[in-house]
């Protein structure tokens, strides 16, 4: 689905009291709400529980940290790039799909993060990094992933939360941060954990839950104002990955088509479609995610990017984030979008659960492989 029908815009419109009433959530029948609302308090329980004797036979000597993974697994490793950018001595990159780079050999480090342990894209760069000589470790709650870690003695960090992928992130995240340590990539790191945690069930708490009325809480609102639009979602600098994330979670959750870009960069290049931007204002919006932590440059470019769109007829929400910290800045960012996103799903008629285009994609790929 890509923008809401009629019928659902006017669902929407009324959101000021359907996200207000109780029996409106008895259409999430799997709990997103719950997942997402025990963010914080599960970052801190992943962490501590990540401290394995099995995390520190990793090799401290390795020269680069590969992140292999899609989805949820590719956030955590996105939100894992971006701490480690301030302080890392090697370099961090994510790889979202069957190949490698070349460079991954003998001496870098490979981490293979698949919550069904099913993943094709993620089983497939596994081999290719054991074919090249990388180092592994694997992040799963089990399947094939676990059954070759285990054949393989590769270290191995079992995920026991269920729920679907997406909100198991910060389950991926902990043990990242755990290998992050133990390579020295970033001090402190059990304090930052702490700290964002915090951060993140603060803002919950205060803001953002349904508890929270229509008239105070900013992601209802938000939600709501999205209904039947395409929003293009803007992270500052290392908020581009919670952009990125926050897009996911409106397709995912919300059921809805969107983008994300960053800036620096959008400034660039995206703000010439406002050429054109006239004759799709009506639906197309712009939500930003900003920082006291970003370039004061970055900072200055926001106020001009959403003058410009606002100028072009284009309805603009700018989200300030404060989370105290690069990482708890992520974590905060993350509320927004789960919320705004499960928000959504309930102002237009849905659970945020079920994913049936991606079932059938997966479906198609079994099928080429039988």
């Amino acid at each position: 689905m890509t923008l809401a029908s009629p019928r659902q815009r006017r669902r929407a419109r009324g959101g000021s009291f359907v996200l207000d009433r109780e029996e409106t959530y008895d259409r999430d029948e799997s709990g997103m709400f719950e997942h997402i609302r025990a963010v914080g308090w599960e970052f801190s329980r992943a962490w501590a529980a990540s401290d394995i004797p099995d995390l520190n036979r990793i090799p401290r000597d390795v020269t680069a940290l590969v992140v292999a993974g899609i989805g949820g697994s590719a956030t955590a490793g996105d939100y894992l790039t971006a701490v480690c950018r301030e302080t890392s001595r090697i370099p961090v990159e994510v790889v979202q799909g069957f190949r490698l780079p070349r460079w991954a050999r003998e001496g870098s480090l490979v981490v293979a993060c698949s919550y069904s342990g099913k993943t094709d894209e993620t089983l497939e760069a596994c081999e290719e990094a054991r074919r090249m000589g990388a180092s592994l470790v694997a992040i799963t709650s089990g399947g094939k992933l676990a059954t070759k870690a285990k054949k393989n003695r590769w270290p191995l960090w079992k995920i026991s939360y269920a729920a679907a992928p997406r909100a198991t992130t910060v389950h991926t995240l902990a043990p990242l941060l755990r290998i992050a340590e133990r390579l020295d990539l970033v001090p402190h790191v059990g304090e930052l954990v702490s700290q964002a945690a915090g951060a993140h069930s603060r803002i919950v708490e205060s803001s953002l839950n349904p508890s929270v009325p229509m008239a105070v809480n900013e992601a209802k609102q938000l939600a709501v104002a999205l209904a039947g639009r395409r929003p293009i979602v803007i992270g500052g600098e290392h908020l581009s990955a919670a952009a990125v994330r926050f897009k996911n979670q409106l397709a995912e959750n919300g059921k809805s088509l969107s983008s994300a870009e960053t800036l620096p960069e959008a400034g660039h290049n995206l703000v010439v479609g406002l050429s054109t931007a006239a004759a799709h204002a009506r639906t197309t919006a712009l939500v930003t995610l900003e920082s006291p932590r970003v370039h004061p440059t970055v900072t200055a470019r926001f106020a001009v990017v959403a003058e410009q769109f606002g100028a072009a007829g284009v309805p603009v929400h700018r989200i300030q984030v404060d989370g105290g910290s690069t990482l708890g800045d992520l974590l905060v960012a993350t509320a927004w979008g789960d919320y705004v996103s499960c928000y959504l799903a309930m102002a237009t008629g849905f659970d945020p659960t079920p994913i049936p285009q991606i079932e059938t994609i997966r479906g198609a790929r079994a099928a080429e492989t039988d």
